[in-house]
């Protein structure tokens, strides 16, 4: 099996921040990924159902320091874990083409509203939050009958499903618009001499 030629990035650590809020009784939880190098590429996930926030960082691998977990209300802690996934699984006819994925996931007693931020090797995730048990509803995800959120990350692009795939689609292209031309190729002979 080929493991491919990406330079893996390295998971140095997780790191909590703490800032005080708008009002009183509200503070602005920042959680913070920090990694040698920057992971191909990145998605997390929302699971209403299990109340688990899952970032998975594809390229990566855990660094040699172990990385212990945190609680930050309403986080009651996380997990990592180090797997292995064929890229080319889901393509019939494709050699396999392995690659190192981590997937962190955090434990959650609710779930706050997150923003995700992408900075060259540190991605981050931050929420408000408050000690006013009469305001948390206002600092929650509300409950919208959809199962999961998954949002996809990369270069510092977040992209909501395929939203982003049907407004990169010429309006009136159509499948029966035919094959695209190729008459606009590089020609890749060698020149005589």
């Amino acid at each position: 099996p080929s493991s491919g030629i990406v330079q893996n990035a390295v998971l140095e650590g997780i790191q909590f921040s703490s800032e005080p809020g708008k009002e009183p009784e509200e503070k602005v939880i920042t959680c913070y990924f920090i990694f040698r190098d920057k992971p191909s590429s990145y998605f997390y996930e929302v699971r209403k159902k299990t109340k688990k926030l899952v970032f998975e960082f594809n390229d990566t691998q855990k660094g040699t320091s172990p990385v212990a977990s945190q609680k930050e209300t309403p986080i009651e802690g996380f997990e990592i874990e180090q797997k292995k996934i064929d890229v080319n699984k889901e393509v019939r006819g494709l050699n396999q083409e392995w690659h190192d994925l981590i997937s962190v996931s955090f434990d959650l007693s609710m779930l706050p509203q997150v923003h995700v931020s992408d900075e060259y090797n540190v991605i981050s995730f931050s929420y408000k939050w408050t000690t006013d048990p009469l305001k948390i509803k206002n600092y929650v995800v509300q409950d919208d009958g959809k199962k999961n959120m998954v949002i996809w990350g990369s270069a510092g692009a977040l992209v909501l499903g395929s939203a982003i795939v049907y407004l990169l689609i010429p309006k009136g292209t159509t499948a029966k618009d035919g094959p695209l031309p190729t008459d606009d190729l590089p020609s890749h002979t060698q020149p005589t001499n």
